[in-house]
């Protein structure tokens, strides 16, 4: 084959990639924080919870909730399907304080913190 028919399948590939992965792309760039958000996060950690427990909708709300409502804590992500907790907190506030509001947040809940 000529090294053209090369050269517009590959075109062809790589428009068809970026038509389909393009938004996927933008959409992955705008959940990105903003610089300030970064800047104002800048002295505090992320801690990594694996939770067990969590079944539905309803368990991860509870986890968020409860993690949320410790003092200290800027932010919460709890994932389902990970069965893991992310916590953006100040680094006075203490593991412990952590698992005990998993715990809190019902009864077959447990939690442990992921040492990275």
């Amino acid at each position: 084959m000529k090294p053209s028919i090369w050269n517009t399948l590959a075109l062809v590939v790589g428009v068809l990639v970026l038509a389909g992965g393009g938004p996927l792309l933008v959409r992955e760039l705008r959940t990105l924080p903003r610089l300030h958000a970064l800047a104002a996060r800048a002295d505090q950690r992320i801690v990594t919870l694996e939770v067990g427990g969590m079944t539905c909708a309803g368990c991860v709300s509870a986890v968020r909730t409860e993690l949320a409502s410790v003092d200290g804590v800027a932010d919460v992500e709890v994932r389902l399907e990970q069965e893991r907790a992310y916590v953006v907190c100040d680094p006075a506030v203490a593991d412990t304080a952590l698992t005990a509001a998993i715990h809190r947040a019902g009864p077959g809940f447990m939690a442990a913190v992921v040492k990275n």
